[in-house]
């Protein structure tokens, strides 16, 4: 007998070599407030003690957890895989070094129920290591709360948080627009989450922070690595999807995705100027050149929709040639932290 079948929510954990943090994961899952839900535990594969202490949760709790071992393929690969194997209407993804509120489930089915939410979107909290709150990171960067329909999808884009693991998902988001993780890119979230969200008919948006993130120095986004320029990659694609799109006009695609590069542009370049890797040149310059084939004017980086100037200059810079000036600049401000990666 299948335990799952009536459970309305499907919790996705990847698990790869976090038995430090393992126990914080699965223990706020445990002690939810509300238990209709089933827990899916993917192991990618993990070298640690990860599997052992998913399994006793299994054995502890399994009318909640199941547990299902995979060889290593990474984050994206190990969420696909929890999202075939899922039995609920809507998904939630956790990643296993963090953890949830005790009232997650309850507040999130209070805000469903009896409604035709496809996306709902709440608050995150950033702890450190020992999970000391470091600060509240909102849905939104503006602060919007409550309903946004399918005709102010424009806004999501450049507003809206674009990580898996704040939302609540329908399930059907997925299989009936053929959306996926991203296999072996990183930005796996950029990658996805933004076209979810455009199909998407009717999107929440709830400031409380049920989410607690961990920021830990060993973390994949705190590695150096040319992964980075993955980026490029994604946001070609994310270009591509939308213009084929019937409902978003293609300036405003462009104006987006624009943004989109302009920003993390800057993100990548102070990410990069910490790796001595012999290819960091060749990166480099392929930033300069993906730049001047987005903005055919320099001008387009001025007027467009990015909120922080010193951004826009930055972008500017690398657009006029000047990558190396811009690289040397980003050097000095992480090293003096007034850049923090």
């Amino acid at each position: 007998m299948n335990l799952f079948v009536t459970s309305f929510i499907s919790i996705i954990v990847p698990i790869y070599n976090v038995e430090e943090y393992l126990d914080d994961c699965l223990s706020s899952i445990a002690n939810q407030t509300d238990l209709n839900f089933e827990a899916l535990l993917i192991n990618d594969g993990s070298t640690d003690k990860s599997g052992l202490i998913a399994e006793k949760y299994c054995q502890k709790y399994p009318e909640l957890f199941s547990y299902h071992y995979k060889t290593n393929g990474g984050l994206s690969d190990a969420r696909n895989f929890g999202i075939q194997k899922a039995q609920g209407e809507y998904l939630m993804f956790l990643d296993s070094d963090d953890y949830l509120a005790s009232n997650t489930l309850q507040k999130v089915n209070q805000v469903i129920k009896d409604s035709t939410i496809d996306v709902l979107c709440f608050g995150m909290v950033e702890v450190d290591e020992l999970g000391h709150k470091l600060r509240d990171i909102p849905p939104c960067s503006d602060g919007k709360q409550g309903t946004i329909q399918k005709s102010e999808n424009s806004y999501l884009y450049s507003k809206m948080l674009p990580n898996a693991c704040n939302k609540l998902i329908k399930s059907s988001l997925f299989s009936d627009h053929n959306i996926a993780f991203p296999k072996g890119l990183w930005y796996e979230d950029l990658a996805t989450i933004p076209k979810i969200v455009y199909e998407a008919n009717q999107v929440e948006v709830i400031n409380s922070g049920l989410y607690f993130y961990r920021n830990r120095d060993g973390a994949i986004t705190k590695t150096f690595s040319l992964k980075v320029m993955d980026i490029y990659e994604v946001l070609e694609d994310l270009d591509n999807y939308f213009k084929h799109s019937r409902n978003i006009g293609k300036k405003e695609v462009w104006t987006e995705i624009s943004s989109w590069y302009i920003n993390l542009t800057n993100i990548t370049l102070a990410r990069l100027v910490r790796n001595n890797d012999p290819q960091k040149p060749a990166a480099l310059a392929k930033i300069s050149r993906i730049i001047k084939q987005r903005f055919s004017n320099p001008l387009e980086i001025l007027f467009s929709t990015t909120s922080k100037p010193h951004y826009k200059l930055f972008a500017l810079l690398v657009r006029l040639g000047l990558i190396q000036l811009v690289s040397r600049a980003f050097t000095y401000l992480v090293n003096k932290g007034k850049i923090k990666i």
